[in-house]
């Protein structure tokens, strides 16, 4: 007997647990079986060229032997995370418009083969292109949602630019991935603190604090810290340590995914670290997530924990805290 939700539900990527994983403490079957012991599911995400080692194609026998994992641990495959890439080969020139397409198709077909119900695809490929692949997907009876991710928000050009098109083809086989790092109130204090770990100085986490709440794009600001730090006597690792801020978080009006909820197909709850008091320390939970229970958002919301690009913190609390809030939040 199936059920229709009739609110947002919660789920994990297991991309939250990268450490765990690149250490080899969980190989996937382990990993897939840990997040369903710890209740962390039943809806999952998987990155395709993370955890699969066939992708972007997958054999009958993994495919089954996926099916297998997925039935035993009884977990919910929600969405494959598919990549964009043009440039497939280390100094080979970037693929032509016909490659880039059928290189989707290929992972949309490992995905549907998978038994995921959808695929996060990337900017990165030409909003053009689109009118070919969206009717792959609607044959495949597979939805494909654009992740809008830091430094991409709601009224970012290229988001506008995919809005146009979306209209124009007008299928529900297309939509959105909000990544809520690209709302941040702040700079996380646990990656200041990775910073300061690597010998980054108080002066220069105040500017770095000071920069990312200017106007312009990521590698501009970077720019504008290297020049004003290296004078100053900073080390090429500390000004590094500070630059990951602007590449993976971005300050912009939390209240501006109201425009996105309508295609909202599945979203991303990017977090860097929930307090046992439940509040995440960069982003304002409170804020957004009831913008989409109020829209009537009824898909998944993945915890996706992306502290583990500078804390080896466990992810799996910091999951577990995460999903925590959001039920506080949405009050279930």
């Amino acid at each position: 007997m199936t059920t229709t939700a009739t609110g947002p539900q919660t789920g994990v990527t297991l991309y939250s647990f990268t450490n765990e994983y690149l250490t080899r403490q969980f190989e996937l079957d382990t990993l897939l079986a840990e997040v369903a012991k710890r209740g962390l599911g039943p809806n999952i995400e998987i990155i395709g060229f993370q955890n699969f080692r066939e992708f972007p194609d997958v054999s009958d026998k993994f495919a089954e032997e996926f099916r297998q994992m997925i039935a035993e641990t009884g977990l919910n495959p929600v969405s494959c995370a598919i990549n964009s890439d043009r440039f497939l080969k280390p100094g080979a020139q970037p693929i032509e418009d016909a490659a880039l397409v059928e290189y989707h198709k290929r992972q949309l077909r490992s995905a549907k083969k998978l038994g995921f119900s959808l695929v996060r695809y990337q900017f990165a490929l030409p909003v053009h292109l689109l009118p070919e692949i969206a009717p792959y997907a609607e044959e495949l009876d597979i939805r494909m949602g654009v992740e809008v991710h830091a430094p991409m928000w709601a009224g970012h050009p290229a988001v506008q630019a995919y809005g146009e098109m979306y209209d124009k083809l007008d299928t529900p086989y297309l939509g959105w991935i909000p990544d809520f790092g690209g709302t941040a109130s702040r700079i996380p204090e646990s990656m200041l603190d990775a910073a300061r770990a690597k010998g980054a100085k108080e002066d220069l986490l105040d500017k770095l604090k000071e920069v990312w709440l200017e106007d312009g794009m990521s590698h501009e600001k970077a720019g504008r810290l290297r020049e004003w730090a290296a004078p100053k006597g900073h080390g090429p690792l500390e000004i590094q340590a500070a630059c990951l801020a602007f590449f993976i978080l971005s300050n912009h009006d939390p209240k501006s995914w109201a425009a996105l909820v309508d295609r909202t197909i599945h979203i991303h709850g990017k977090f860097y670290g929930v307090s046992e008091d439940l509040v995440e320390e960069a982003i304002d939970y409170d804020t957004i997530l009831p913008l989409f229970k109020d829209g009537g958002f009824t898909g998944t919301m993945v915890s996706e924990w992306e502290g583990h690009a500078y804390d080896m913190r466990d992810a799996f609390e910091q999951v577990r805290r995460h999903q925590a809030m959001a039920r506080r939040i949405w009050g279930s």
